[in-house]
C-alpha cells in the first residue's frame, strides 16, 4: 500500500513539474545562452549550439577517458584499478562545453547549471542503474567563501529534480584547503588531494554518484570515491558534465 502511495505521489509529482515547466516556457520562451536565439528540446540552447557540444562517442568503460583505440578499459585502469565504479560524462572538456563550464564556475552564470543538469540528466537517463542518492563535490570552506557558491550543488540540484533522486545535503566535506590542482601533473595532484575528504551521512547508503562540473586527471574523484568506499559505501559513481 505504502510502495503504491509513494509511486502515485512520484507521478503527480512529475506531471506538475512538467505543467509548471511548459506554463514557464510560455511566459520566459527558452533562449540560447551563447547565441541569443530560440531555444529548443526545453532548454537555453539552439540546436547549432547543442549540435556544437563535443560528445564523448569511446572511451573507458571505468574512467570514461576518450579512446583512440577499440579497447574498452584503458591502461591506467587495467594497471591500477581505481576507488570510483565508473565516471559518467556526456562530453569533453573542450569548446562549447568548457564554456558553458567556466561562465558558471568564473562568472557565476548560474543558468549554465540548468543547462548542465538537463543535458547530465538526458545522458543519464539512459543508464542500467541508478544511485540511491547524489552527494555533490565539495569546496573547502575558505575556496566556497571566495567564490560565493558552489558550481556542483546548482548542478545537484537540477539532476535531482530531473532525475527524481535524493540529494543529500553536504555529507562529503573537503577538510583540508588544497592548493589549486590546475598546475599540477597527474602523480602532483594525487599526493596534492590525498586525505583532503571526510563523509559523514545519516542513514545507509549503498551507492552514491558524486556530481562534479568536470573531471582532469581523475585524481580529486578517486579520492573522494576512497572516502565514500572506507564509510562503507558499496558502489562510487562520479558523474561530470565533461571530462577533460
Amino acid at each position: 500500500m505504502l510502495h503504491e502511495v509513494a509511486k502515485l505521489s512520484k507521478l503527480i509529482s512529475k506531471k506538475l513539474n512538467n505543467w509548471f515547466l511548459s506554463a514557464q516556457s510560455c511566459v520566459y520562451p527558452y533562449t540560447c545562452f551563447i547565441c541569443n536565439q530560440p531555444g529548443h528540446h526545453g532548454i537555453d540552447l539552439c540546436d547549432a549550439c547543442l549540435a556544437e557540444l563535443p560528445r564523448i562517442e569511446q572511451a573507458c568503460t571505468i574512467c570514461n577517458i576518450v579512446l583512440t583505440t577499440d579497447s574498452s578499459i584503458c591502461g591506467r585502469c587495467l594497471k591500477k584499478t581505481p576507488y570510483f565504479d565508473r565516471i559518467t560524462t556526456p562530453y569533453r572538456y573542450h569548446g562549447t562545453a568548457r564554456f558553458l563550464i567556466q561562465s558558471l564556475k568564473f562568472q557565476a552564470k548560474h543558468s549554465c547549471a540548468k543547462i548542465m543538469g538537463e543535458l547530465m540528466a538526458r545522458h543519464i537517463k539512459t543508464l542500467d542503474k541508478k544511485p540511491d542518492a547524489l552527494v555533490s563535490a565539495p569546496l573547502h570552506p575558505k575556496r566556497l567563501a571566495a567564490r560565493g557558491f558552489n558550481q556542483s550543488d546548482f548542478i545537484s540540484q537540477w539532476l535531482q529534480r530531473e532525475l527524481q533522486i535524493p540529494l543529500l545535503h553536504q555529507p562529503l566535506k573537503r577538510v583540508i584547503n588544497t592548493s589549486s590542482q590546475a598546475s599540477l601533473n597527474a602523480a602532483e595532484r594525487r599526493k596534492n588531494i590525498r586525505n583532503a575528504f571526510r563523509y559523514q551521512a545519516k542513514g545507509d547508503f549503498r551507492s552514491i554518484a558524486i556530481i562534479d562540473d568536470v573531471v582532469t586527471t581523475g585524481s580529486t574523484a578517486n579520492e573522494m570515491a576512497k572516502t565514500l568506499k572506507k564509510a562503507g559505501v558499496e558502489r562510487v559513481e562520479v558523474w561530470a558534465f565533461a571530462r577533460a
